[in-house]
């Protein structure tokens, strides 16, 4: 037994003696997949994600069939497709001079394994084919992530019970070469500390107009948020620290409150501010009811990064002097902390966004105010200052507040001149001032059927009154525009595309809006044929708040992402983009008229 032991072994030593002398066989002919490895990672790629490889040969001579089965495990993905690309390596030169005997992407499953199994010949005329080439485009679907970056998840593209054959019914030798695939864990890159303060609304927080003395009233009153921004909910703030400097000698501190819907996440604690001359210093926690939190579904971290009210913060008014005087009140935030759930500091690498306060003088004597309807300081209240946009068609009213020393003057006719753009008188009218000294009137800008642009631009109102012999006037102006008066630009990041991809479209506008005005900006792709294939919609709100930038347009930028799907027609296809105050189901209608640019859809 042990000498047989021994030979055994001897043989064994011999065979791989000889194997190494004597190497097997490599063919010239290869079937493979193409790439060999499918390499993918979590911080570009996510389940339903789809990629292709394919099956091809290399240096075939006298190709006129095939046959193989692909086994792969199911439980990472899954076959979506198997096609013959055009131009594939067999593709006959007629239609029907070809046979496919076998073409099934689930011809058997196993508890962890699929198998697909694909035939195709040509038929006589066709001859055989001689080089390289592509045979099959596989697509599979992505259904798992990984979780952990020492265990990617992996899957073996198992080309085996494959044949080539000739145009003599032979069998044509070859190696076959597997495809490997492979989806890494990378651990997502720690959120940017960019949270920050900042005073709502801003920059302009309040602006006091000329008109009557107020100081001493409840119009002295005033009141604005302090906003948290840009806040990550990874980094689970729960208290916010601040210090709020102002001049003490133009307004002063009343009373903070926090808004209560924070009573529903938790208990809230508010820090009484503490006083020193031209600043408070306060601070708001606020603990979830379970600590830390398995889901915190706070409104300021509705969105990543989120933002809100932290709380709102009363003042008044408390100096003001005769017209022409004027003075300003910064309200800055400094000194700012955030502190985590365990009691950690958070650090910001953000600056702060400071608010300011403007005070105008009050008016005494013969005194008139000229506006529209739109709230102050948005239609002009106070001398010669402007109001807000109208649009085509939009009604202007007239309004002008008569008095003497601050006393309503009644029944006075009061005349007001409009001039266009280009300085013509446009309309003259009148309008008798009520018990409250007011005078109203209205009028709508023409709008005729030819040359419309001409009455773009500023148009001046003049009101004149007679107060015991002496003429006093107010001069008005404001933009005559659509709402958004102006398409910029409209980009692409490349002029062509193919099935599958997405076009990513950046649109340029401007507006000489100051009110906040919603605005619903539509993308629709029609493609060669005029179809509309692609759509995307997009809320937004247009204006600054800010009347000292009346005359400027208040640009903004917003992104579409068109998807192109395969029934999209090859050619040129037209983007058009509009802006509407809402979907015409809910009454809504066009800002202005709409724009477009072209982009190829590629044949695949």
């Amino acid at each position: 037994m042990l000498k047989r032991i021994s030979s055994i072994t001897l043989v064994a030593i011999l065979l791989i003696g000889m194997a190494a002398i004597f190497p097997v066989k490599a063919f010239d002919t290869k079937l493979y997949i193409d790439p060999a490895a499918s390499t993918f990672s979590t911080d570009t790629t996510f389940v339903g994600d789809t990629f292709t490889v394919d099956v091809k040969v290399d240096n075939v001579t006298n190709l006129f069939a095939y046959e193989l089965k692909l086994k792969f495990e199911y439980a990472t993905l899954q076959l979506m497709s198997a096609v013959r690309p055009a131009g594939h390596f067999l593709e006959p030169t007629d239609p029907g001079s070809q046979f496919v005997p076998v073409w099934k992407m689930n011809e058997s499953l196993s508890g962890v394994y699929q198998i697909a199994h694909f035939g195709f010949t040509l038929l006589a005329p066709e001859v055989s084919r001689t080089g390289s080439g592509l045979l099959i485009t596989l697509t599979f679907k992505i259904l798992v992530a990984p979780t952990d970056p020492l265990v990617p998840i992996t899957n073996l593209f198992d080309l085996h019970a494959d044949s080539l054959v000739n145009d003599s019914a032979g069998a044509i030798d070859h190696d076959t070469i597997d495809g490997t695939y492979e989806f890494t864990y990378i651990p997502p890159p720690p959120k940017p500390k960019i949270h920050y303060l900042s005073i709502n609304p801003n920059p302009v927080t309040k602006t006091f107009a000329a008109g009557a003395p107020i100081v001493g009233t409840a119009n002295a009153l005033f009141d604005f948020f302090v906003d948290i921004n840009d806040l990550w909910y990874d980094h689970w703030v729960i208290a916010i620290e601040f210090k709020l400097s102002y001049d003490p000698t133009l307004i002063d501190y009343v009373g903070m409150s926090v808004d209560p819907w924070l009573e529903t996440f938790g208990t809230i604690f508010p820090v009484p501010p503490y006083e020193t001359p031209g600043t408070i210093h306060t601070a708001v926690i606020l603990l979830p009811h379970s600590s830390p939190p398995s889901v915190w579904n706070n409104p300021i971290y509705t969105a990543v990064p989120g933002s809100g009210h932290l709380v709102k913060l009363t003042f008044e008014l408390i100096h003001q002097e005769a017209y022409p005087w004027y003075d300003e009140s910064p309200l800055d935030l400094h000194d700012a902390q955030y502190v985590d759930v365990i009691g950690n500091p958070v650090p910001s690498t953000h600056d702060n966004v400071d608010g300011l306060v403007k005070i105008n003088g009050f008016v005494v004597g013969r005194q008139i105010d000229l506006y529209t309807q739109y709230p102050g300081p948005y239609g002009g209240q106070g001398p010669h200052l402007p109001s807000d946009m109208f649009w085509p068609q939009k009604q202007v009213e007239l309004w002008a507040n008569v008095t003497y020393n601050l006393w309503p003057e009644q029944n006075k006719i009061v005349a007001f001149e409009i001039h266009n753009p280009a300085g013509e008188i446009v309309d003259i009218i009148t309008a008798i001032s009520d018990e409250n000294g007011v005078a109203h009137t209205s009028y709508r800008i023409p709008w005729p059927c030819f040359n419309t642009s001409a009455l773009f631009g500023i148009w001046t109102v003049i009101a004149t009154v007679d107060i015991a012999c002496v003429v006093v006037n107010d001069t008005m102006q404001f933009h005559f525009d659509y709402m958004v008066g102006q398409w910029w630009k409209v980009t692409t990041d490349k002029a062509g595309y193919a099935h599958g991809e997405t076009v990513h479209v950046t649109v340029d506008y401007g507006t000489y809006a100051i009110q906040n005005y919603p605005v619903l900006f539509t993308a629709v792709m029609h493609d060669e044929l005029n179809y509309p294939v692609s759509k995307e919609f997009k809320n937004a709100v247009l204006g600054d708040l800010d009347m000292q930038l009346w005359c400027q347009y208040d640009n903004g930028t917003v992104t579409f992402d068109l998807p192109i799907f395969k029934y999209a027609h090859a050619g040129v296809a037209t983007i058009r983009i509009n802006a509407l105050s809402d979907f015409p189901w809910f009454a809504g209608s066009a800002w202005c008229p709409e724009t477009s640019i072209t982009v190829n859809i590629l044949p695949s």
